[in-house]
């Protein structure tokens, strides 16, 4: 008997696949498989050489842009903490200089949000806004208006350090209020200068305190009172600064119409300046007749101040101050550089028949046939002009050529008391008195008497 043929495993392990479905199995790709399979193989269990280079290089790819994603993270947040250090806690590089302070803040500036322990930022940003309202600081109007062209402000600017602020302390309760004053003399190698000024509430009296200067730089020195004169109401001062002072330039007297600039210094020890022109008027009060008037309104603390023409030259003081401020001529100023005054006693106010009205300069010319002379406006009781004959509304003619004007008077009186210091003898004044309500004119003699004014440097 023949042996029976022997089955092979496959058929022992189960129903035989059908054709389609081997086929399908034989024809599937690799790639459907590795999808579903974790391990990168074949079908077949073996792993080709060319399948593995691309797995190789595309585990390759992945590791470095994984590596370089970590890698930008990294560098954004060292950037990011960098760029939230405050300038003063930064890296050192570029400390003290130009480029490495921060920017100035805009106007207004904003409040800047900084941690309570930075003291250096909070200096910085307080030296900022300081140095934003210094560069933002304007003039008054007024001050501006005075002074439209650089040539004007340079010219003002020129006159800086010769013009402070003097201020007096209280007298029995009473705040007196600052005026301005200028230089009039300035030594450098002592440091010691000579300031003149309104002495309205000045006392030369050695318990009372003294006045206290205040310089161009907002330094305050101690005044010392060397002279006071009362007919005029000046002081000299004498001060010792560290800051060099300078002395302006002086010109002639002032004259009717002349262009001129008021200058003084406010509270804020800025200059300040307005700008008019001397009026064709005169007037005179308690035997005053040295006074000029202005057209301007100067400010209260202007008293006291330099009056300069269109060429920067000081021809005036400002006396008093408000709409149509009172001046008195640089030619009695420049008398007290002397330190010592002499002036005859004339105690009379007076009008200049040149500046009189119309109507009354025709009247006195035709009824008179006067054209020029003084009107007496005022006279003292009982005073030697009085007793001689002298009325109010009588019209006198100085036998000197001693001109027109009131100013020029005041010079004429002053000249005779420089006189009388030096030659120390009794002199006269020789006057022409028109008696216009009648028809009566004389020529009277005045012997003159004098009042003295000295100091000592």
């Amino acid at each position: 008997m023949s042996p029976k043929p022997r089955k092979s495993v496959a058929a022992l392990s189960g129903p035989k696949s059908s054709p389609a479905r081997s086929t399908r199995s034989r024809s599937k790709p690799d790639s459907d498989i590795a999808e579903h399979d974790d391990s990168p193989k074949s079908s077949s269990g073996r792993l080709t050489r060319s399948r593995a280079k691309a797995i190789e290089q595309v585990g390759n790819r992945t590791v470095e842009e994984s590596a370089g994603v970590s890698s930008n993270k990294k560098k954004r947040r060292i950037e990011e903490e960098t760029a939230g250090e405050s300038p003063a806690t930064g890296a050192p590089e570029g400390h003290g200089t130009l480029a490495s302070r921060p920017l100035p803040p805009t106007h207004p500036p904003p409040t800047p949000r900084v941690r309570k322990s930075s003291c250096i930022v909070r200096l910085e940003v307080a030296r900022l806004q300081k140095l934003t309202l210094r560069r933002d600081k304007k003039d008054d109007p007024s001050t501006a208006a005075a002074l439209p062209t650089p040539s004007d402000k340079n010219m003002v600017l020129g006159m800086s350090r010769s013009i402070v602020r003097v201020s007096s302390p209280p007298s029995e309760g009473k705040l007196i209020s600052p005026r301005t004053g200028f230089v009039i003399s300035w030594d450098g190698a002592t440091k010691r200068a000579m300031i003149v000024t309104l002495s309205t509430y000045f006392k030369k009296k050695p318990h009372e305190p003294q006045p206290e200067v205040h310089l161009p730089d907002k330094s305050i020195v101690q005044g010392r009172l060397i002279f006071m004169n009362r007919h005029y109401n000046l002081s000299i001062l004498e001060i010792t600064s560290d800051l060099p002072l300078q002395v302006p330039a002086f010109g002639s007297a002032p004259k009717y119409g002349q262009k001129i600039l008021a200058l003084s210094r406010d509270e804020n020890m800025s200059l300040v300046a307005r700008r008019g022109a001397i009026t064709w008027s005169d007037g005179s009060f308690m035997w005053r007749n040295h006074y000029m008037f202005v057209d301007c309104d100067v400010p209260e603390g202007g008293v006291g101040g330099p009056v300069v023409d269109s060429c920067g030259s000081t021809i005036a003081m400002v006396y008093r101050a408000g709409p149509g401020a009172i001046i008195i001529s640089i030619s009695i100023i420049c008398t007290f550089f002397e330190i010592c005054v002499a002036r005859p006693v004339f105690d009379m106010d007076l009008k200049s028949v040149e500046l009189a009205s119309f109507s009354l300069r025709e009247e006195l010319s035709l009824k008179h046939n006067i054209e020029g002379g003084f009107i007496v406006e005022h006279i003292a009781n009982d005073s030697a002009l009085e007793n001689l004959g002298v009325r109010r509304g009588d019209v006198i003619f100085f036998e000197d050529k001693c001109g027109t004007m009131l100013p020029e008077i005041e010079d004429y009186l002053l000249h005779l008391g420089r006189r009388y210091l030096g030659e120390k003898r009794s002199m006269v004044l020789k006057l022409e008195v028109h008696d216009i309500e009648g028809t009566c004119k004389e020529t009277i003699t005045l012997p003159l008497e004098f009042k003295v004014s000295s100091g000592k440097r």
